[in-house]
């Protein structure tokens, strides 16, 4: 993966995306929606083309605000990242310094990048990167000055990538145990869920944390197990748990944590080449 520094990120938007943007905008029914639409597609394109140069396979087939039902209800500008997730790209008006994030786009997220689009539309400038949040806790406006660089969001990749690989090709038994116990085919939302617990919370609160999640996707029955779990585990005591369930948990976020390391580690090599 290609790395960048920490120089302003301009991106060029071709006629191509002005060509999409003028499809989808003229489909929409009054002029709000058409504009709106008119700015996510460009913007959607425009952090395409940049991840492509960054050597980061995308899908615009595969995301909502490629889809017109989605599109015409919803204001989405998610983009598609193959075993990784959606990504959610937003932009920003010239005088902008706060930007709101619509309901819609709080959940399925792997994380937010923001552009501010020259008052031109033919370019436009990478603001930084929001990495994804619990739903209750994301803010519902945005200061451009709380943004990560973007250098997070290809870590952030990176660690979502290497987990849905290590699912995918079974690297482990950890992997297929997790696959046979939670009620889901679609493990993209479950790991980045984890990727988050990993970055926001302590070591100590992993168990009890992933636990929390296991259960809600190993079925609503498992759902007071869990908060019975959390309890005990504030008092130091976890006999009256789902201990299955959390050592299973446990075990997952070990494994995971190891391929995390492994990344750090590498990237940390080939920087002193």
């Amino acid at each position: 993966m290609t790395t960048i520094d920490n120089q302003t990120m301009n991106i060029f938007i071709p006629i191509e995306a002005h060509n999409y943007a003028q499809k989808f905008a003229a489909q929409q029914s009054n002029t709000e929606k058409k504009t709106q639409v008119y700015l996510n597609t460009l913007v959607v394109y425009a952090v395409d083309n940049f991840l492509k140069m960054m050597n980061i396979s995308t899908d615009l087939e595969a995301s909502d605000s490629w889809n017109p039902a989605i599109r015409f209800y919803h204001n989405v500008a998610d983009l598609a990242i193959p075993n990784v997730g959606q990504l959610e790209c937003r932009f920003v008006l010239p005088e902008q310094d706060e930007i709101e994030l619509p309901p819609e786009v709080l959940e399925d997220r792997i994380g937010y990048v923001f552009v501010r689009l020259e008052e031109s539309l033919q370019s436009g400038e990478i603001l930084g990167f929001l990495p994804m949040d619990e739903p209750d806790e994301m803010p519902e406006a945005v200061e451009i000055d709380e943004l990560e660089h973007i250098e997070v969001l290809f870590e952030c990749l990176q660690r979502l990538e290497s987990a849905n690989n290590a699912f995918t090709e079974n690297i482990d038994s950890v992997f297929a145990r997790v696959k046979d116990r939670l009620e889901t085919e679609d493990l993209t939302n479950i790991i980045a869920q984890l990727e988050w617990i990993y970055r926001t919370k302590k070591d100590y609160e992993w168990r009890a944390a992933a636990t929390n999640l296991f259960a809600i996707y190993s079925g609503s029955s498992q759902r007071e197990l869990a908060d019975n779990l959390m309890e005990n585990l504030k008092e130091g005591d976890d006999e009256n748990g789902d201990i299955e369930l959390s050592d299973l948990a446990e075990d997952l976020m070990d494994k995971l944590v190891e391929i995390w390391k492994r990344i750090v580690e590498v990237r940390s090599y080939k920087m002193l080449q």
